[in-house]
């Protein structure tokens, strides 16, 4: 799963979603995770189109 393609248009996996995360000190609300790996990754930044993708695998690898 982690080399999944996740945002098409910044080329983003779930792996790179995955590295985001664990840069951060400690795990916050989805949300502001979401901002912290699109900061990183810049993901969900192009088309948006990948912006529920990006959530599941948030809420996926916090849960």
């Amino acid at each position: 799963m982690e080399n999944i393609m996740i945002c098409n248009c910044m080329q983003v996996s779930v792996a790179d979603i995955e590295k985001a995360l664990h840069e951060g000190q400690q795990f916050g609300d989805v949300e502001k995770q979401f901002e912290k790996v699109q900061m990183v990754t810049h993901c969900s930044t192009g088309c948006g189109g990948c912006h529920d993708k990006v959530l599941d695998v948030i809420s996926e690898l916090m849960g």
